[in-house]
């Protein structure tokens, strides 16, 4: 409706292979935030599918869901499940007509574990219409939505159809890979050499952290090489830090001071949700980073809001964990899925690779909401993740739902919570560290965990992809809370 009263102007077609079309208002002004003189308008795909069962829904009588496939020599492959489009008598008519075709064994030759648990099956007769945005590396729906029975159209005629070739003169999208910095060596020298410049007592700079020969030295160069990007991000908040002190069989999760810390590390006293105040740690310069490589600290947590304005975010984190088996492509496909999700309820976002198997999607905020909003509205945001595509997507922290699905920790963003900061190493057999991207890079990534000190040292010598993440003014809004 709103591009029938205003002059847009088109900036990407959809058949050059683009996810859909952006307008903007043609004499309104460039600005880096979704305005109201903006409009998005994503392609769909239609086809048929063939139904071949339906899971139950806890609050109706009709289904929750369908479950759909297409023919594949003979075999019926399952192609995900659809549960909007439907209105109250179309879902009562077709839960008639599924009942008339119930059967004891699934149709399917493929449908995972968890969707056959709580499925009720029906002979593949049924042929619908879905619209979707496209189909998911392992061939299940996105953004599924029922259009209509086909009465028109036999089972056994439903394959899944592929897409014509483009236009000879459209160009496919290209695909940027993340720039191929160089590393930056580092060695026990400039990291004896930066802690003496910092202050910072350095004892056993030749222990070995990460075998071969990743030394506590050299991770005090790495840090020195890394500081002018992190400190931003880290300093004044409050620290939980992964440590594994000399003579430590596994590394340990540390909230509060325990004593003996340099005084390089600064304290701050935070009452506790259940009542009781404890010492919390936190920094405000690179000595701070050095000094943490001295108290054997392998990674380097932050709260989500500053010392000073504990009650209030200034940045929310959707943490994305495959299941094991999933492969970093599924993991990538999610991140940009949320982005874009994120970016409909005018939130611009940032990814990072985690140094570990996932990738946090980021948004700066001003501190404008306490944390119970905060919390309610990422819990709101995943749980509607989940609904939308349960066979992508769990918001539920137990292992034994995340069975071929992605977990959307939303958890991060409460008091107290913490997360991996950007440049912080990681607790793993390599010295891998997490680090930020640009979006348009994210596609050349082939895991989360590629970056060395040295590479990401390297990365941070370069050119900032998080150039004006700090100018971002953005806020949760009511209006985003009551959309999601």
């Amino acid at each position: 409706p709103r591009a029938t009263r205003f002059p847009y102007t088109t900036l990407f077609r959809a058949e050059a292979g683009y996810e859909g079309v952006v307008a903007k208002l043609a004499n309104a002004p460039e600005r880096g935030e979704r305005t109201r003189s903006w409009l998005k308008s994503k392609c769909t795909k239609r086809q048929e599918f063939v139904i071949g069962g339906w899971r139950p829904s806890d609050k109706k009588k009709t289904f929750a869901s369908l479950l759909l496939g297409t023919w594949d020599n003979g075999k019926l492959i399952y192609r995900g499940r659809v549960g909007t489009g439907f209105n109250a008598n179309s879902a009562a008519e077709l839960q008639q007509a599924m009942d008339r075709l119930s059967r004891k064994t699934t149709p399917f030759a493929d449908a995972p574990r968890d969707i056959s648990r709580r499925a009720k099956w029906i002979d593949p007769e049924l042929v619908g219409e879905v619209a979707f945005t496209e189909i998911t590396p392992d061939g299940h729906l996105r953004h599924p939505s029922f259009q209509g029975l086909r009465e028109d159209k036999k089972s056994k005629e439903v394959t899944l159809e592929q897409p014509a070739a483009a236009p000879a003169k459209a160009k496919a999208r290209p695909v940027v890979k993340a720039k191929a910095l160089p590393s930056i060596e580092l060695t026990d020298e400039m990291g004896i050499k930066a802690a003496e410049r910092l202050g910072v007592r350095l004892t056993h700079p030749d222990k070995v952290v990460y075998p071969p020969d990743v030394t506590k030295a050299k991770l005090v160069a790495y840090y020195e090489a890394v500081a002018e990007r992190m400190l931003p991000h880290i300093v004044k908040r409050p620290l939980s830090l992964v440590r594994l002190p000399t003579g430590s069989k596994k590394p340990f999760f540390q909230k509060h001071d325990s004593g003996g810390f340099p005084d390089d590390f600064k304290k701050v006293k935070i009452t506790e949700t259940t009542g009781p105040t404890d010492i919390y740690l936190y920094i405000d310069d690179a000595a701070g980073l050095a000094a943490s490589v001295q108290m054997n600290a392998l990674e380097l947590h932050i709260w989500g809001s500053h010392i000073d304005n504990l009650e209030k975010a200034d940045r929310i984190i959707f943490d994305i964990d495959p299941d094991e088996g999933l492969d970093f492509a599924a993991t990538r496909q999610a991140a940009i899925d949320i982005r874009d999700k994120l970016a409909d309820l005018g939130l611009k976002t940032y990814p990072m690779v985690t140094g570990g198997k996932g990738i946090h999607v980021i948004a700066p905020l001003r501190a404008t909401l306490e944390w119970p909003d905060v919390k309610s509205f990422c819990h709101a945001f995943a749980d509607k993740l989940a609904a939308d595509e349960p066979d992508r997507f769990t918001s539920n922290i137990r292992k034994v739902n995340r069975k071929g699905r992605m977990f959307v920790d939303y958890l991060r963003n409460e008091r107290g919570a913490t997360a991996v900061c950007p440049f912080s190493t990681r607790a793993k057999q390599t010295s891998s560290c997490a680090v930020p991207l640009a979006w348009d890079e994210l596609d050349g990534i082939k895991a989360a965990n590629i970056f060395t000190i040295a590479e990401a040292a390297a990365r941070a010598a370069g050119p900032d992809p998080w150039a004006d993440y700090f100018k971002q003014k953005q806020a949760i809004t009511r209006t985003m809370m009551k959309a999601v």
